[in-house]
């Protein structure tokens, strides 16, 4: 079997197998490009709620789960404390929650994971564990050899030799002068 054949066979079929890999790597790679615009992770939730207000302004554990149970959100709840203000801090799972006893007033936030974005930026990140990483090196590999193999499948003026050189040459030259002039 000539080479260029073999180079095709190879290209399509690794090609064919990473292709869900390279969509969710692309699109969690966007999102972590723009990580200083916003959270790529979480969502930060914070609304202002109204709750009863009570005749003695102690509140106990359960008044506040009370309260927070009535909430739209699921929140668990962790402890709380009342500041030198009147105010009450709940500590919840992920945020915390301001009560004001004497205008039954509140305020929550809190985060809340991105659905899919969270799992495909924690994949991209490969922070799930020594076999995750392998499978993402594997990848790595994988798309290093259809790079390389698409170099040599095409032959004539598209190919390596003539169209293909400078194109190839130019993508090498974007990210070098990046690299020169911003680090």
């Amino acid at each position: 079997m000539k080479i260029r054949k073999l180079l095709r066979i190879l290209h399509r079929d690794l090609g064919y197998f990473i292709v869900g890999m390279t969509i969710v790597y692309a699109l969690s790679g966007i999102f972590l490009n723009h990580r200083h615009d916003f959270n790529p992770d979480y969502n930060i939730v914070i609304e202002d709620f109204r709750f009863p207000v009570q005749d003695d302004d102690t509140y106990d554990a359960d008044d506040i789960r009370s309260i927070l149970s009535g909430l739209p959100y699921e929140m668990t709840y962790k402890k709380h404390y009342t500041n030198n203000d009147g105010y009450i801090k709940v500590f919840i799972e992920s945020g915390e929650a301001v009560l004001d006893p004497e205008t039954g007033e509140g305020r929550f936030q809190f985060l809340q994971r991105r659905p899919l974005i969270f799992e495909m930026n924690k994949l991209h990140k490969a922070t799930l564990g020594t076999v995750w990483k392998w499978v993402s090196d594997l990848m790595a590999v994988i798309l290093l050899f259809v790079a390389i193999s698409g170099l040599f499948i095409l032959k004539g003026k598209r190919g390596l030799t003539r169209w293909g050189w400078w194109l190839t040459l130019a993508g090498f030259i974007v990210p070098l002068i990046f690299a020169i002039l911003y680090i």
